[in-house]
């Protein structure tokens, strides 16, 4: 099976309305490589886009689902659960907590990269799941990628105090790590402006004309 060729066409098919194809070709790829990054968010975001009579529920096998995934947890066989749960979130497309329990036996299954996009997927409609792929970027160093996320996150709930913390300290993070150039032609990182913004704190205007600049 070529897998890259399968993405193709089911990201194709999400775009021209053709959700539950392309949910349908997204869980082929994931019974050969569970583990796809790509595959997980695409057929996350195509089972968001399913209609609660999807016809890809009578395609696909009847087996399994949430009593089979609990049974698969209890046998320790963490790709057994995350399968079943798959399963069950395409049962079942309107449920966001089937779709947030298949993230998590990605996770604990060691598939970090397919958690990340199943989150990644999910992001759009759930707060929680914009706040894990936005833990799980970070845990793999894509300091822009999981900002990206926290936004989402406090765009839907703004009060999330967790998500504030985590976005102030990945700016943090990522205002230290910025090289500064302070050589003639290059363009200096004000790294304490950039830390403000992150705590949300106003921006100091620098003085105006005729007006002294204070030492602290």
């Amino acid at each position: 099976m070529n897998l890259q060729k399968h993405l193709e066409r089911a990201e194709a098919a999400l775009q021209s309305g053709k959700a539950d194809f392309a949910a349908e070709l997204c869980d082929q790829v994931l019974d050969f490589a569970p583990g796809d990054q790509k595959a997980s968010e695409l057929l996350a975001r195509s089972i968001l886009a399913l209609s609660e009579k999807s016809t890809i529920l009578t395609r696909l096998s009847a087996a399994g689902g949430g009593l089979a995934a609990k049974f698969s947890r209890l046998t320790r066989n963490p790709d057994g659960e995350a399968r079943q749960l798959r399963r069950a979130f395409l049962k079942d497309p309107g449920d966001i907590k089937k779709g947030l329990q298949w993230g998590d036996a990605l996770e604990r299954a060691g598939y970090a990269g397919a958690a990340l996009g199943a989150f990644a997927g999910l992001s759009g409609r759930s707060s929680e799941a914009a706040k894990r792929a936005g833990a799980l970027a970070a845990a793999q160093g894509s300091v822009d990628e999981a900002l990206g996320y926290y936004e989402k996150a406090l765009a839907a709930n703004p009060r999330d105090t967790e998500a504030m913390r985590a976005r102030k300290n990945l700016a943090a993070e990522q205002a230290l790590r910025a090289p500064k150039t302070g050589k003639a032609g290059g363009s200096a990182l004000d790294t304490e402006a950039f830390l403000r913004a992150a705590r949300g704190e106003p921006d100091q205007a620098p003085p105006g004309p005729g007006q002294a600049k204070r030492n602290p």
